[in-house]
């Protein structure tokens, strides 16, 4: 019989409470208070919103999901036919475009639409220079929307350049090893993540009003961009939107206990307790929601740390009258596993899963 111990942060919780913490992935019961619930969506990091038509976008897979302002799934595509190069893989670029190396998926509108390229350009690199400036200028000039991607992973060294010009789309890639004409973090910071924007020499993008803002938890000083990104305000040819938004907030997401949770299939030698269930208390636009999932817990020099893998995203307050939506992004931890090469403990992560606070629908 395994001794069970339960290790409460926030004296007030008291045992007959916790027995009433939810899982957030039961297929049962949802977590929910008076007015506001938390339900599973269908994708990943980033999150992003559109503050003109008020609704948001989730990457999923190779595609992206579209959300009202009441948390609505209006469509989703993880585009899993799409063989072709997707530039969802770095997403360097925030907004609603999937851009392939045959088009582009446009996930503006109402519906998904798929516009194929009306031209590509100095594919095998054979402008000269004085060709390549005046088709740029003058596709640059022309767009509504300019944006760069990355480079093609090839040995021209070449990066993807796509304009909107009367609502067609045309690629132009740069000329050969034109590197150190795209300017973003990892020019001058190379542990930075890509994010937000890319721009060519002195040519900014052209993102017209397709430009798509970045959530925010505010406790941890951590956005919504792809692997939580901290850099936002280190570009050096734009300052960006998000840097000077206020996120601070008065609601909050804490862990309120830990429970040992027992795991079969450790060594003899590990304890259990490494192994821990944590309870969440959620305290939401004055109302508070409590919920629970796996953790571990590991030492770190001489003490021991509980990981908190949890997080809270959420608007700036000049647009949270707009929408009642904000997001949690929770890591579920399922067990550990020993690396067979390295021999070493690995915790199993069951799910990154992104969670929406809403309202409640009442119709």
């Amino acid at each position: 019989m395994l001794f069970v111990s339960i290790s409460f942060i926030r004296e007030q919780i008291s045992l007959k409470k916790l027995e009433n913490f939810k899982r957030l992935t039961s297929p049962l019961e949802r977590v929910r208070s008076k007015n506001y619930e938390i339900t599973s969506i269908k994708g990943t990091l980033p999150i992003l919103y559109d503050s003109i038509k008020n609704q948001f976008y989730l990457k999923n897979e190779k595609g992206l999901t579209k959300l009202d302002n009441q948390g609505n799934v209006m469509f989703s595509d993880d585009l899993s036919s799409e063989k072709s190069y997707i530039s969802t893989l770095d997403y360097n670029n925030f907004i609603p475009f999937v851009f392939t190396s045959q088009g582009v998926y446009d996930f503006s509108g109402k519906e998904l639409i798929f516009m194929p390229f009306e031209e590509k350009l100095n594919i095998k690199n054979e402008l000269s220079n004085s060709n390549f400036k005046s088709i740029f200028e003058e596709n640059y000039i022309s767009a509504d929307l300019v944006v760069y991607g990355n480079e093609i992973e090839d040995e021209t060294a070449q990066f993807r350049i796509y304009f909107r010009v009367d609502n067609k789309w045309i690629l132009l890639l740069s000329q050969k090893g034109d590197y150190n004409q795209f300017k973003h973090p990892e020019t001058y910071n190379k542990n930075a993540n890509t994010t937000a924007q890319i721009d060519y020499s002195k040519f900014s993008s052209k993102f017209s009003n397709k430009r798509l803002i970045a959530l925010k938890d505010s406790q941890r000083g951590l956005y919504s961009a792809k692997e939580r990104d901290r850099n936002l305000n280190n570009y050096s040819t734009v300052v960006l939107k998000e840097s000077k938004l206020d996120y601070k907030t008065t609601n909050k997401l804490k862990m309120v206990a830990i429970k040992n949770n027992s795991y079969y299939g450790l060594p003899d030698w590990m304890n259990h307790t490494f192994f821990k269930l944590a309870y969440f208390e959620l305290n939401y636009k004055n109302e508070q929601m409590f919920f629970k999932g796996n953790t571990f817990k590991y030492r770190e020099v001489s003490s021991e740390v509980t990981n908190k893998d949890f997080y809270l995203y959420e608007l700036p307050k000049g647009m949270r009258n707009k929408t009642k939506v904000a997001f949690l992004d929770i890591r579920n931890y399922t067990g550990i596993a020993i690396d067979p090469r390295m021999k070493y403990l690995e915790p199993q992560i069951e799910n990154t899963g992104i969670f929406i606070i809403k309202p409640i629908n009442k119709n």
